[in-house]
């Protein structure tokens, strides 16, 4: 199956400039709305689809080596099946009706993936990541009702018309929940209980990208406020993210804080009016981030699964083929050149400088350090730590050689060749202070990386091993304490009787005895309220707006 779906991603990569052709013909009549199946071929969703197709391809194979153990690794396959089918429907169909089924399917196969190994852990991840996403699913019924008020479903019909500003912001809070934008950034992170297979292809670059592509097809709606809005949460998860993974020891974590980052640096990009470039650093991001989340989950599970850096120190020069892919999707993540993050990520940064949006180029400039340090801490600790890991039997492997070699192409080539052919760009930015400033800045974060890993017990070390002055800055801080200031509410408000009425319905319906309900109660009885009145919340401002 693994080699059907890279087949497919071969043969569709040449239609890419074919043009485009839409599909359109009546389903049913709805009063005064029609309900039709409408299929879009594009550029852009050829090429997004292709290299969802080339991803799944190589995580399949990775998945024969990580997952050779497992019991049931058919419940895997089959996961993995419908998740490729949601993404089908979300990016083929430009018609609301069937984006909202694409992205619905896509969040209850995410959960059902973080869950897959039932443990206490991965049911907490797995219902914090449900019911986040939930509140966008809630969004986006919104959204439809609002587009039923134009008296049509489609999505290119919007082109020609004065667009509301309520469906506007639904809409793209809603892209918010899916690619983890602050302030719902918090599942990110929790979904890496999640088997790593499913982080490469799920929570690293297709399923945490859904929320960018929408944005980047509805941008010929967006207002100038709305931009505003994008860059300013885009800003905010860059940066909280890119902190978060600077002290952070859990490898997994490390490579999904920095997926959170680079998903904050392409809605700003977004919210630029970038939104062609935008899309050129979601692919090529998508291949070198999908082979980093392979390459660290190789060396895990030859490892014993331990996902501590200390005890993964030292690991990378066991595997040189491994340590070799590893080092290029970090240079492509940092934009080295000349490899194919270089291209995405200074088209962006050059054509932001030639905007009148002095602050927030300003703020992408001093972004690049940040990337190459934890990155490179990340490099560093694997290949020049002193730790006392050790190879397994499972060391070397054809099959998950094989899985690397077409992510190890399109980060080295993708770049380049989709720069000339698919973007036309067949120009380069002259040669300035500025791109000097740039490889300066993000050398200084390498610099600042070696002296963290090899230089120790040092007022540098101790500062950059504290985390506490990261939580005021991400997702889950916020979400929590919304929950808290709500508990407080509900107690001011109704003197405790509609938390009464929820504690009763999480003990007598939630508390069933099963593992799901003993581990639902327990880590999000705090919690259940404000998803709850999120969801209340909604319904009230859609029944305001008929």
């Amino acid at each position: 199956i693994s080699n059907v779906f890279l087949l497919g991603g071969i043969i569709l990569l040449p239609l890419i400039n074919m043009g485009n052709f839409m599909f359109s013909w009546n389903v049913v009549k709805l009063g005064n709305s029609n309900l039709d199946f409408v299929f879009l071929l594009d550029s852009m969703s050829l090429l997004f689809f292709s290299t969802l197709c080339i991803i799944v391809s190589c995580v399949l194979k990775f998945s024969v080596v990580y997952m050779e153990n497992e019991l049931f690794p058919n419940r895997f396959h089959y996961l993995v099946y419908c998740f490729v089918f949601s993404m089908f429907c979300m990016i083929f169909f430009p018609h609301f009706f069937f984006l909202l089924i694409g992205w619905d399917g896509l969040g209850i196969t995410s959960f059902l993936l973080v869950i897959y190994y039932l443990s206490s852990s991965s049911w907490a991840a797995g219902l914090k990541t449900y019911l986040l996403n939930r509140i966008g699913d809630g969004l986006f019924l919104v959204a439809l009702a609002f587009l039923l008020m134009q008296g049509h479903w489609d999505i290119n019909g919007l082109y020609n018309e004065e667009v509301f500003w309520g469906f506007i912001l639904v809409l793209f809070l809603g892209c918010f929940t899916k690619s983890a934008q602050f302030p719902f950034s918090s599942w990110l992170p929790a979904a890496m209980a999640a088997p790593t297979p499913v982080s490469a292809l799920v929570h690293s670059s297709t399923l945490v990208t859904a929320g960018i592509y929408l944005m980047i097809r509805f941008n010929y709606i967006i207002t100038s406020w709305m931009f505003l809005i994008i860059g300013i949460c885009g800003l905010w998860t860059l940066y909280s993210a890119s902190l978060a993974a600077c002290v952070e020891w859990d490898g997994k974590k490390i490579v999904a804080f920095s997926t959170l980052s680079q998903l904050g640096f392409m809605a700003v990009a977004v919210s630029l009016g970038l939104s062609s470039y935008a899309f050129f650093h979601l692919i090529t991001h998508a291949l070198f981030k999908a082979m980093m989340f392979i390459c660290v989950g190789y060396l895990m599970v030859n490892n014993g699964h331990f996902q501590d850096l200390r005890s993964l120190s030292g690991m990378g020069v066991c595997s040189p083929l491994v340590s070799i892919s590893l080092g290029v999707s970090s240079f492509s993540l940092m934009g080295l050149p000349f490899f194919s993050g270089f291209f995405s990520k200074e088209f962006i940064i050059e054509n932001d400088l030639f905007l009148i949006n002095e602050t927030f180029h300003h703020l992408l400039l001093f972004s690049l350090p940040f990337t190459s340090f934890y990155i490179c801490r990340l490099l560093f600790q694997l290949f020049l730590g002193n730790g006392f890991g050790v190879l397994s039997r499972n060391s070397d492997n054809n099959v998950f050689y094989l899985s690397l070699l077409p992510l190890y192409m399109g980060s080295i080539c993708a770049g380049s060749v989709l720069e000339i052919d698919f973007f036309s760009m067949n120009w380069l930015f002259p040669c300035s202070l500025m791109k000097v400033f740039v490889l300066l800045l993000i050398f200084s974060g390498i610099c600042l990386a070696w002296i963290k890993v090899k230089v120790s017990n040092t007022t540098f070390s101790w500062f950059f091993s504290e985390i506490n002055y990261i939580s005021p800055f991400n997702g889950s801080f916020w979400i929590d304490n919304l929950s808290d200031l709500g508990n407080d509410y509900y107690n001011l408000l109704d003197q405790g009787s509609f938390s009464n009425v929820i504690e009763k319905v999480d003990n007598n319906i939630l508390s069933g005895g099963s593992a799901f309900s003993k581990s639902f109660s327990y880590f999000f009885q705090p919690n259940i309220k404000f998803y709850l009145v999120s969801m209340i919340f909604i319904l009230v401002l859609f029944s305001s707006f008929i």
